[in-house]
């Protein structure tokens, strides 16, 4: 009996471990190449874009996410687990990814521009270093409240939202007050001239008045909503 027990648990766990690795779930090596953070460059386009989790991986994702506690619960109108959203800039993504322990963490990847659904939604000063920097700083403070991936409140849509409002034009001030904050905390992350007044967001540029803050946290919200399948308890992924 006790064999046969061992055994059920051995396969369990090699099928658990399967699909973990169909997902690619877990740490990633860091693509951005090493540099000085800087939040004072001249402005790039920021997008977020969308693509698909599928397969097994895709089903085990969503039955492990809650999916399908909460078809059963008759939960109206929630995001599609297996679309998965991320914050892209000049060729690398920016992504709340889960551990083996499906605890949030913070990953970036090169884009592969065939894989992902894009959408531009606004502008950013910061440099590579420095959107990855405040990447792992949103992470952070999501792991604060929660460490747990969940559907509703601790998702890759909820990353976006939170790290499209640090990088943002216009939000020097309050970034480099978090920053601090998270800087003072973890020991990690350092972005030369935080708090330095002459940033350009501060400088009242009158000639350029689409440089101040923008709604980029507002579009980037309306543009998940409008392109993210929702699931009802009418339609479930797994018939």
């Amino acid at each position: 009996f006790e064999e046969g027990l061992k055994k059920g648990k051995d396969e369990a766990l090699k099928g658990k471990l399967v699909l973990e690795h169909s997902l690619g779930l877990g740490h990633k090596p860091n693509v951005i190449p090493p540099d000085e953070a800087r939040i004072d460059e001249e402005p790039r386009t920021v997008e977020i874009g969308w693509h698909p989790v599928g397969g097994l991986g895709g089903k085990w994702f969503a039955e492990k996410t809650g999916l399908g506690k909460m078809i059963t619960e008759k939960i109206n109108k929630y995001p599609d687990p297996t679309q998965h959203w991320a914050v892209l800039v000049d060729g690398y993504c920016h992504e709340l990814w889960m551990d083996e322990h499906l605890d949030v963490i913070y990953i970036n990847e090169k884009v592969n521009g065939e894989e992902w659904h894009t959408f531009e939604v606004g502008k950013t000063r910061f440099n590579d270093e420095a959107l990855r920097q405040a990447g792992e700083m949103v992470i952070h403070n999501m792991r604060q409240k929660r460490p747990g991936y969940n559907l509703i409140s601790n998702n890759c849509q909820n990353f976006a939202v939170l790290m499209l409002d640090a990088i943002q034009i216009g939000a020097h001030k309050e970034f480099a007050t978090s920053f601090a904050i998270y800087q003072t905390a973890t020991g990690a992350g350092h972005i030369k001239d935080l708090f330095v007044d002459k940033h350009p967001d501060e400088q009242q540029d009158q000639a350029h008045p689409e440089l101040h803050r923008q709604d980029t946290v507002q579009h980037a919200q309306q543009v998940m909503e409008e392109n993210t399948t929702k699931i009802d308890n009418h339609h479930s992924l797994f018939h």
